[in-house]
């Protein structure tokens, strides 16, 4: 989805400066976009579909409402996002940059919905489904996600009420609804129980954000003590503990949700010299294959096998170790969610095990940084 909305900011931009719009329209119309796009990508889709809806006001673009239509999609609004997406295709035509997103998106809100077919006696009834206001009359369809729904239906002196359980599976249901109870007198003196009530209750909850799915990416800042163990010979036989800083990154494929194999590598610097090689700082690279599961919805937990190096000075003389192998672990809580990804902690121990008259190092880096997919 967060690659349809960055996609849609590209082109909104031509599509809001036709030739015959009015200046101020524009800007109106480019400002509130822009807001709702970042609204949108952060989650917060009910004032984005606000904004849009004015941005479009202003100043209609097909860009705006495609959208407007992911914005009602993730508020679990079936029909509203795909008679958004259909506008946008009739709009903007087949071989529009997003036409092909709009297609998708329109096959896969129907395949996870069900299509009510709302008949009354007699016909021409006003509907109400889930407090929401039909635009036409019965018979009418009416795309709703899965779950309870109530749906009335309102006609000349009388009433009538069903409650359904979709399945939410691209089913189709046909819902029959006969006269039950003519509507009570109105008291003119009384004030309405929704007076100055401008917009529909509100519907399901939104959709949790995807997971991984794909190609998968993430980098994060890491402050990464170790312990370097005394070497059996050599003048560095003493233990030595330091610091250093730099960067854990990552890009592989997630199979499922659930499941992504990955390459980690670890890159860091410290303050202390190499008199060997005469760098003025402390430094380790290291990097490999590895994987990681997501327990739940916030935990990650994952290994990974490494090559790497570490050089550093400790009591006055080198510690190191030549290019050797070790591992790493992941344990990490994902701290917020978005539609594109996760902000995480973690903490990834790990070790590069000695040779010859080299030091063990364990490592202990402490991240937080992004994982996008």
């Amino acid at each position: 989805m967060s690659r349809r909305i960055a996609a849609c900011a590209l082109v909104v931009v031509g599509a809001l400066f036709a030739a015959d719009a009015r200046a101020d329209d524009i800007e109106a119309a480019r400002r509130d976009f822009a807001e709702g796009v970042r609204l949108l990508q952060e989650g917060e889709y009910e004032r984005a579909r606000d904004l849009f809806e004015r941005a479009d006001a202003a100043h209609h673009a097909p860009a705006i409402v495609y959208n407007l239509g992911v914005a009602e999609e993730h508020l679990s609004h079936p029909q509203a996002a795909v008679d958004a997406y259909e506008t946008y295709l009739a709009e903007a035509g087949d071989q529009a940059e997003l036409s092909s997103a709009a297609k998708a998106a329109i096959a896969q809100i129907k395949a996870r919905s069900t299509r009510l077919r709302i008949e009354t006696t007699p016909s021409g009834a006003r509907v109400i489904v889930d407090g929401f206001v039909l635009p036409t009359t019965s018979p009418v369809a009416f795309l709703v996600p899965g779950g309870r729904h109530v749906i009335v239906a309102q006609g000349d002196g009388w009433r009538g009420e069903a409650n359904i359980d979709a399945t939410g599976a691209g089913d189709t249901f046909t819902v029959a609804i006969l006269p039950t109870v003519p509507p009570a007198p109105l008291d003119p003196s009384a004030p309405s129980a929704d007076a100055g009530q401008t917009s529909p209750p509100d519907h399901a909850e939104p959709p949790p954000p995807r997971g991984p799915d794909g190609l998968v990416w993430g980098a994060a800042f890491a402050l990464t003590p170790y312990h370097l163990f005394g070497s059996s010979t050599g003048p560095n036989q003493r233990d030595a503990t330091q610091l250093m800083a730099g960067a854990v990154l990552e890009i592989g494929r997630a199979l499922t949700d659930r499941f992504e194999l990955l390459a980690r590598g670890l890159v860091a610097i410290g303050p202390e010299a190499k008199p060997s090689t005469g760098a003025p700082f402390s430094y380790a690279f290291m990097g490999g294959p590895g994987a990681s599961i997501r327990v739940g919805s916030s935990i990650w937990l994952g290994a990974t096998f490494l090559a790497g190096r570490l050089e550093t000075v400790a009591h006055d003389v080198p510690y190191g170790t030549d290019l050797v192998f070790g591992a790493m672990g992941e344990a990490a809580f994902a701290v917020l969610t978005t539609s594109g990804g996760q902000y995480v902690i973690a903490a990834q121990p790990g070790a590069l095990l000695a040779s010859t008259a080299d030091n063990t190092a364990f490592f202990f880096p402490l991240t937080f940084g992004y994982r996008a997919y």
